[in-house]
């Protein structure tokens, strides 16, 4: 989902009015469905979506949905037989896996109970990757290790490069996770 503006011209004054738009497949064809209309955002308004685009995102100031482009909304002549898909990887899935991972907050309960150590990658990353790989495609450590991994967007979302990503950590990670398993969740 994303945010799209749209400008109206009415008696001599432009708006620009704001919804919020994804993108579905119906009958062979992507088309963006409204998921709901915002309005005018005034300056509150643009900040507040600013602040929950970034809570939801993880990323920093997403100006350009926000503010007017200079760009041409002009169609742009593309050669189809020439554009080829290169590393195409799964991204929703795992973009909603790790949002959900950092709402609840569990980076921050993972970073408290396991702790930094002397590894090369910290288990709480090691613990979000299984938590999203369980979520998107559940499967044994060796295979997220040696095939889901790199089929996802997780290397750019985490900046956790595959080659540091196999099973001895996810192995170690999941030692350091079991005498934590008890503890209710009431006290986290």
């Amino acid at each position: 989902m994303y945010l799209r503006h749209s400008k109206v011209r009415k008696d001599g004054k432009t708006h620009t009015y704001w919804r919020l738009v994804r993108s579905v497949r119906r009958n062979g064809k992507v088309i963006q469905e409204t998921v709901a209309q915002l309005g005018e955002l005034d300056a509150k308004g643009r900040a507040k979506a600013k602040a929950l685009a970034r809570e939801i995102t993880g990323r920093g100031d997403q100006r350009e949905l926000f503010e007017p482009s200079d760009l041409d909304d002009a169609p742009v002549a593309v050669r189809l037989k020439r554009l080829r898909v290169e590393r195409g990887r799964a991204f929703g899935d795992v973009w909603l896996g790790w949002t959900l991972w950092r709402a609840l907050r569990l980076d921050v309960l993972c970073d408290e109970v396991l702790g930094k150590g002397r590894e090369a990658v910290s288990y709480s990353q090691m613990a979000s990757v299984l938590v999203i790989a369980r979520l998107c495609e559940p499967s044994s450590e060796l295979h997220i290790a040696e095939d889901w991994y790199r089929r996802t967007a997780l290397e750019d979302l985490l900046g956790l490069p595959e080659s540091k990503v196999n099973a001895a950590p996810f192995y170690r990670a999941l030692d350091r996770l079991v005498p934590h398993k008890e503890r209710s969740s009431s006290t986290w």
